[in-house]
């Protein structure tokens, strides 16, 4: 095999993961219990590989085990895979990194439908100007903001004293995280010496005790 064979190969690599739920059929939940972060990928093989070691590298960083890597798929109306064009849909799937069971995450690791949450197909409203499918990273750059909202829709922060942060962007770190509020409070007292912004903070941390 050539290595442009082996190129293409690995950008159209894509087990869609799970399969959608049946009418009437529970959704599993991805459920996410400590703060953490979640990168976007394209559902290929070195989407998958990129995004894997950019989380463990910002996971690491912020002396955190936990993160998710979040993929989307350009898909039809019947969760079809689209290889040029415009979808008219994202197919979302996600799973979770766990650096203290997987110190070195790799694609390998991450190929079971099994160890995905089908988190939905997410509409890409024609309005939306976004390049072919096929032009890549473009088209990821475009429908980032929606799969973004996908994510904090379909996945579950434990408690209701969390919150998602919207990040991302070319070179701009994780494309979201999710953190206490009572830690974001904490911070911010401590950076601008407020102790209004302290008093938030405890009366967050007892709510949740």
């Amino acid at each position: 095999m050539t290595m442009a064979m082996q190129e293409s190969e690995a950008r159209t690599w894509s087990p869609l993961g799970p399969a959608a739920p049946r009418p009437g059929q529970p959704h599993p939940r991805l459920v996410l219990t400590a703060p953490g972060f979640v990168e976007i990928k394209p559902h290929t093989a070195s989407g998958i590989k990129s995004g894997l070691t950019q989380l463990a590298g910002r996971l690491r960083g912020a002396g955190r085990t936990v993160g998710v890597l979040a993929t989307y798929l350009g898909v039809d109306a019947r969760g079809r895979p689209i290889r040029t064009g415009r979808p008219g849909f994202v197919r979302v799937n996600a799973t979770l990194v766990d650096l203290g069971t997987t110190p070195v995450p790799t694609t390998a690791q991450y190929s079971r439908p099994a160890q995905w949450f089908y988190l939905g197909l997410a509409p890409v409203p024609p309005k939306v100007d976004h390049p072919p499918v096929d032009h890549a990273p473009a088209f990821g750059w475009a429908v980032e903001p929606i799969v973004q909202r996908q994510v904090m829709q379909m996945a579950h922060l434990q408690t209701k004293n969390r919150r998602w942060v919207p990040l991302g962007g070319p070179g701009r770190g994780p494309d979201i995280e999710y953190s206490e509020l009572a830690q974001f409070y904490r911070e911010l007292a401590q950076e601008l010496r407020d102790p209004l912004y302290a008093e938030i903070a405890s009366e967050l941390e007892a709510m949740a005790a």
